[in-house]
């Protein structure tokens, strides 16, 4: 019963990110004048799709190929499998929320609203019959509204920069599969290699890769991947740790038993053994 509810709830946690994704974010006023939001549309060099399923892919057959060769039981795997998805679900609902918050505009933004000048006069006019300064704040800043550019969810995924939903997914994967790959390994332990060191850090390489792409294809500002990729690392140590014991563990390549129907096995077989003792061979 423990299994299923612990599967239930990561599915309503995807769930619940996936429809706040879906909600129009904050909307900040911008300056046209404002470089940070001025860099051309160069299209994403990796697409969430593919980041999606082959991480995802890679991580199972880690994670099962750990399974075949180490024998595990059906409910360690389901572990590893169930921290793995409930990592990124939770970390993608925490930053989507912030990211609604927050409103913050993309570095290519500019070039994705696609000015319409005539509105921009428009309210250029509408001012001047309160001052003739060219500075005045309410002269100067702008909305959606100026935007040619009527597609919502462009328009609506152009003002989630902060954080970044790559960053913060890949590392809470990564963080999350190599801290079960150290724990796989026994890196710990004091019989380990070098070699399981290097093993244990390729995920990280990968994930700064992946984050450093965002701000390469102008989606991101560097603060947008350096928080993300923070809140992903949190939350992958966070839920790894939840059901792995530490690396300094002896047994930490094993999951800790919470489930309840094996506990409530274990409990159930103590009392009868309380109750019931076996016999020794001189009392029969």
């Amino acid at each position: 019963m423990g299994i299923l509810i612990d599967w239930v709830f990561a599915i309503i946690t995807c769930f619940l990110f996936g429809v706040i994704g879906k909600i129009k974010p904050y909307e900040r006023q911008f300056k046209l004048d404002d470089t940070t939001i001025s860099h051309p549309y160069k299209g994403e060099i990796i697409k969430m799709t593919y980041l999606f399923s082959i991480t995802l892919i890679v991580c199972f057959l880690i994670i099962t190929g750990f399974k075949i060769v180490k024998k595990r039981s059906k409910f360690d795997y389901n572990q590893a499998l169930i921290g793995l998805v409930f990592s990124f679900c939770i970390s993608s609902l925490f930053v989507n929320v912030i990211k609604n918050l927050a409103g913050r505009y993309r570095p290519d933004f500019i070039s994705i609203c696609d000015i319409d000048f005539n509105k921009v006069n428009e309210q250029y006019e509408y001012y001047s019959n309160i001052t003739t300064d060219i500075n005045y704040g309410p002269r100067n800043l702008f909305d959606t509204s100026i935007c040619k550019n009527k597609n919502e969810r462009k328009l609506r995924e152009g003002r989630r920069s902060f954080p970044s939903g790559h960053a913060s997914f890949i590392f809470s994967e990564m963080t999350y599969i190599s801290l079960y790959m150290a724990g796989q390994l026994h890196l710990l332990n004091k019989k380990t290699s070098l070699w399981k060191l290097f093993v244990v850090l390729i995920p990280y390489t990968i994930a700064i890769a992946v984050a450093l792409s965002r701000v390469f294809d102008y989606h991101h500002h560097w603060d947008d991947v350096t928080v993300g990729g923070f809140i992903g690392f949190i939350f992958g140590i966070i839920v790894y740790f939840f059901y792995f014991p530490s690396l300094t563990n002896e047994n930490c390549d094993i999951p800790y038993q919470r489930d309840s129907d094996i506990n409530n096995k274990k409990v159930f077989e103590d009392l009868e053994n309380d109750v019931n003792p076996k016999s020794s061979p001189n009392e029969i």
